[in-house]
């Protein structure tokens, strides 16, 4: 025999000769660790059955009811859409800054349409049930939830006018809550948890945040919520701790995570502002108090000239008022800080058009036809600035090629056939309205369009 003084409780034992065992605990000590992560976990042959996994379940289930809700009171089940999505709770800058701060918790449960709906879930019940076993139930409802939020509250900064909903933030954070666990070797020795889910979960993250680059789909809830939990799980304690180690533990990462959510939810509403003070300046507008509308939203861009949604405003004010230079400039400014805004785009386009800046707007479109090469819409544009100018050969050039990409639309159809018209192009100008009378045979003006050809030819 030979005495050792226990690491955990600090009281000495006898340690048998030629025990090899590499613990520098007591057996007491030993036994208790065993019996904690034994309780921890679900085991026997019931162990991956969805009983054990309430928590999963409840969460899966709270999604489904409400998406149900939705239905039932009208809601489209393959595409809401997001003014519907924000009536159920989606999260929304303006209304979410504004004070609802309880969306970053609804929106998790909100869904755009089914498809969505039933991707979040089944990840949720693959991630799920390994994180719900892995860390508890309380630890993992804490996650889940803390996940959730920061993701919110990310896609609310990098994206404060559009509608957000999804529980994919949580599931990322149950994602990066795993890989802590198992990079810094957390996890109990009786599960098989190793490398390979680590690569596994890897590959769940790049791929899930590659398909959230394509449009309409929030990465900054990804990214924000995959932050959460890495930084939660590697606060954690881990799974083989000693159970008044890890209550105290727990009850630290609780108060840290909570003032980490207050704090970077005060951070975004005083960085994002101009969000829920540009919705009382539209509020004004409405209601007929332009002039003070106009004075607030010029204190806001000169606090925040990058905003673009306030020089946009500012700049259809200008133009009710007839402060062209002004407008133009505002609505420059708006495109410069969003190029890829279609809204501030067609805007711009359409300022240049209507103050017969035909070159500008030609240079314009030119620009934009390279990086937007099946919009209709760009084409158009092109073809009413070369009409501007006179030119009718290249503008029935590009109102063909706004046809070629839209033909079901009327509007393209008309722009070619009064620059054929222009052009003296009559035959043209028959064919293109026959063809346009054959798709809309109620149309007024382009039955008046044809006569005049007919007439013009005869």
């Amino acid at each position: 025999m030979s005495l050792q003084r226990c690491a955990t409780c600090g009281k000495e034992f006898d340690r048998a000769f030629g025990d090899s065992s590499l613990s520098l605990s007591c057996p007491a000590c030993d036994q208790q660790r065993a019996q904690t992560t034994r309780a921890s976990l679900p085991s026997g042959p019931d162990a991956l059955s969805p009983a054990a996994f309430p928590v999963t379940i409840t969460l899966i289930a709270g999604s489904v009811l409400v998406f149900a809700v939705m239905v039932l009171r009208g809601v489209s089940p393959v595409a809401p859409t997001p003014q519907q999505a924000i009536e159920f709770g989606a999260d929304f800058g303006p209304l979410t800054l504004g004070g609802q701060w309880w969306r970053l918790v609804t929106s998790m449960f909100v869904h755009f349409g089914f498809i969505h709906l039933g991707l979040n879930m089944w990840c949720l019940w693959n991630l799920g049930r390994a994180a719900e076993r892995l860390l508890g139930r309380f630890s993992y409802l804490f996650v889940y939830l803390a996940s959730g939020i920061f993701g919110s509250i990310a896609s609310v900064y990098w994206h404060p006018r559009a509608a957000g909903a999804g529980a994919s933030g949580a599931i990322f954070g149950l994602a990066g809550v795993l890989v802590s666990f198992v990079y810094l070797k957390k996890t109990p020795a009786n599960l098989q948890i190793n490398s390979k889910m680590l690569g596994s979960l890897g590959t769940f993250i790049l791929y899930n945040l590659a398909f959230g680059a394509l449009p309409g789909i929030s990465n900054a809830a990804h990214v924000g919520g995959l932050v959460m939990g890495l930084g939660i799980g590697a606060l954690l304690p881990s799974a083989s701790a000693f159970e008044s180690s890890r209550r105290n533990r727990l009850s630290i990462v609780v108060a840290i995570t909570v003032i980490a959510l207050i704090a970077s939810a005060v951070a975004t509403k005083r960085l994002r502002a101009g969000v829920s003070e540009l919705t009382s300046i539209q509020h004004l507008i409405t209601t007929g108090k332009t002039d003070e509308a106009l004075a607030q939203l010029q204190q806001l861009t000169i606090r925040d000239p990058n905003f673009a949604p306030a020089q946009s405003m500012l700049g259809s004010l200008y133009f009710q008022q007839r402060r062209h230079p002004e407008a133009i400039a505002a609505l420059q400014k708006a495109y410069a800080a969003e190029p890829n805004n279609t809204s501030y785009q067609q805007k711009l386009g359409s300022a240049y058009l209507t103050l017969g800046q035909f070159d500008q707007a030609i240079v314009f479109y030119q620009k934009l036809a390279t990086q937007h090469s099946n919009d209709s819409r760009v084409y158009l544009g092109l073809g009413y600035a070369y009409a501007g100018l006179k030119q009718y050969g290249q503008a029935i050039s590009q109102f063909h090629q706004a046809v070629s990409i839209d033909a079901k639309s009327p509007g393209p159809q008309h722009a070619l056939g009064q620059a054929q018209l222009r052009a003296g192009r009559f035959a043209d100008a028959q064919e293109t309205y026959r063809r346009l009378l054959a798709q809309f045979p109620d149309d007024s003006r382009a039955k008046a369009a044809l006569e005049f050809a007919t007439k013009q030819i005869h």
